[in-house]
């Protein structure tokens, strides 16, 4: 599996377990039907483990396990109740867990032909005692299948309309041993519903039912959050109808949340706020309204002298001086030094390597494009920054990253000043077709167009080897950037490659 793969199924486990346990924690003294969904095993039983340890000793934790002949949810949670007299006292608090689902069968014996299955008598159960659950006034985390969760809606409808939310976990992908597809990758176990994360519809829903009770909690504002970015996903992936009223959708939850924040005093969770709202500024090319959400966040963190929230933000100000922030170009710049340099006093090796390295590699970038300074001796730092970023970013472990850095790599040895001049560029040549093993065509086309561009002007200043040869190299490269660089698509970087490799056809036959 890719890294960014393994990385999106973290953040959807991380993101649906911070709900779950806010509901739990904000569902004390009321029926709350939380429905989690994840393939059973020991991944499943982590994520008990995790949340009744951090529950705890606030939140009592129980568990209960479904009969597996009478698989009545309310008669499961009657045998608790009876064997655990404390629940049953005024303004009891508690979390009740409830498994078993995962042993339902689905068919019938011939024997049995006449009754229904273990599943459907599940179903069932759940459908026609609703009204029976409001005499346990706790949050019920219910585990169940994603087979089994993408029936409920239809088998139980009743109950479901009833839930607080739903909370869906990817179970780590496992290679198989010994078994090999016919691309010669070893195949993987990919759970179906690896990239599915809580539907708009729902988030709007668990909103709705903790303002209706009137309860502000730090919950409430992690439900906010959860809200305004699954908008700013819709417009990024362009699935909103209305792009200026979804943004403004995702700007009035962040709003509301930081409001909720600041009311109940948490700080920490108003840095973390800020510092997505400016992401999502960010991501939708709002620059002129980035810079405000960082800063406060910088802010915050400081007064708390919480370095790994200042940290963050101190590279994220750093991304937007280098890159985005309008002015004076080389003021930025070393704006953008100074921000990432603080960061690296936080993001140390040991502690936080890939941060470390990633911090690297924006330093890198800042001092190979400074403007002041000596020229020279900016693109030295450039280089030892990018191959210290090397020594976290391997091509096994980071294979993006790693690619990434092996083309700016060769972006700086190609203006290297330093050095023998030819053998700067073999180098460089050398770190750009590196950069294509992981930067293939059909699956980082953009990427892999740039690079096949860094290597056919390498190819056009190449100092050793036959001119001519040299010559035909280049123009190979710049007629593969075509095929991405289309008129259509990117006219812009089609017309620049056509000069170029109309520049090159002059060097084939000069006048």
């Amino acid at each position: 599996m890719l890294n960014s793969e393994i990385a999106d199924d973290r953040s959807i486990n991380e993101d649906s377990y911070d709900g779950l346990v806010s509901l739990i924690e904000a569902s004390q003294g009321v029926l709350s039907l939380l429905i989690a969904s994840c393939k059973p095993g020991d991944f499943q039983t982590q994520i008990i483990n995790r949340y009744e340890a951090e529950l705890a000793p606030h939140v009592p934790c129980y568990r209960v396990v479904l009969n597996q002949k009478e698989p009545s949810l309310r008669a499961a949670l009657e045998q608790l109740v009876n064997d655990r007299p404390e629940l049953k006292a005024p303004h009891a608090s508690g979390a009740i867990t409830v498994t078993g689902t995962e042993a339902l069968t689905d068919s019938v014996s011939q024997a049995d032909s006449n009754h229904q299955s273990e599943l459907s008598r599940f179903f069932g159960y759940l459908q026609w005692t609703r009204e029976g659950l409001r005499e346990f006034p706790f949050p019920i985390v219910l585990w169940v299948t994603p087979n089994i969760l993408s029936r409920l809606s239809l088998e139980a409808p009743d109950f479901w309309s009833w839930r607080s939310g739903v909370f869906r976990f990817v179970s780590p992908a496992v290679p198989e041993t010994g078994v090999v597809n016919t691309t010669g990758e070893s195949s993987l176990l990919i759970e179906p519903e690896r990239r599915l994360s809580l539907p708009l519809d729902e988030l709007l829903e668990q909103v709705e039912n903790l303002e209706k009770q009137a309860m502000e909690t730090p919950a409430l504002a992690t439900l906010y959050n959860r809200v305004a970015n699954a908008y700013a996903n819709r417009v990024k992936t362009r699935q909103a109808q209305d792009y200026s009223q979804e943004i403004d959708r995702a700007i009035h939850f962040f709003d509301k949340s930081l409001a909720l924040q600041e009311k109940l005093n948490l700080p920490q969770a108003q840095s973390d706020t800020l510092l997505q709202l400016g992401d999502i500024y960010r991501d939708l090319g709002l620059w002129e309204r980035v810079f405000d959400p960082y800063q406060q966040s910088l802010e915050i963190a400081r007064n708390l002298k919480d370095r790994l929230r200042e940290a963050a933000a101190l590279g994220r100000l750093g991304n937007l001086y280098q890159q985005y922030r309008q002015g004076d170009r080389a003021n930025n710049l070393e704006e953008a030094i100074a921000f990432y340099t603080a960061a690296l006093t936080v993001y140390t090796r040991d502690a936080f390597p890939e941060n470390w390295a990633q911090t690297q590699n924006n330093l890198a970038t800042a001092y190979l494009y400074r403007i002041r300074g000596e020229k020279a001796e900016n693109i030295e730092l450039a280089i030892a920054y990018f191959t210290a970023a090397l020594s976290v970013f391997t091509r096994d472990t980071f294979p993006e990253e790693w690619a990434r850095t092996q083309n700016n790599l060769g972006v700086a040895y190609s203006n290297r000043i330093r050095g023998e001049k030819a053998e700067n560029i073999e180098l460089a040549i050398a770190y750009f077709t590196a950069a294509l093993s992981v930067y293939t065509r059909d699956a980082f086309p953009q990427d892999w167009a740039q690079t096949q561009n860094n290597l056919a002007i390498a190819y056009s200043d190449k100092i050793r080897g036959e001119k001519a040869e040299n010559i035909e190299m280049a123009i190979v490269y710049y007629t593969a950037v075509l095929t991405v660089y289309t008129r259509d698509a990117l006219p812009q970087d089609w017309a620049m490659t056509q000069n170029n490799l109309a520049t090159a056809y002059l060097q084939r036959f000069p006048l």
